[in-house]
């Protein structure tokens, strides 16, 4: 298990590289858009499944990194069991709502 962890977190961070960069690559020219052209940006499909993607990635990457410092550093079994799942429920819960507030903005 502790290999298919590890494999997860690793290819995680590589799927999350290129998003990475179009992101800053994005946010640095943002300036030169307006605010109808970035909202039409978020709200095409693209901008869409970019958006789910990417949150999905980081929420699971994250969520993983947790568990592993988790387990690491919280030596009381019942205690570390607890901070996991309440770890795990945190980020199903952000990432919810990241896709709520993705669907109040965009009305898909």
């Amino acid at each position: 298990m502790a290999l298919q962890h590890w494999k997860f977190q690793r290819f995680s961070a590589i799927a999350l590289v290129p998003g990475m960069l179009y992101l800053i690559f994005y946010f640095l020219t943002l300036d030169d858009l307006s605010y109808n052209q970035i909202t039409s940006d978020i709200s095409s499909i693209y901008g869409v499944l970019f958006i789910i993607i990417m949150s999905a990635l980081i929420f699971f990457h994250s969520s993983l990194g947790i568990e592993t410092i988790l387990q690491d550093y919280v030596h009381d079994e019942q205690l570390q069991s607890l901070f996991i799942s309440l770890s795990k429920i945190t980020h199903a819960v952000l990432l919810t709502i990241t896709l709520i507030c993705l669907y109040l903005i965009t009305g898909y």
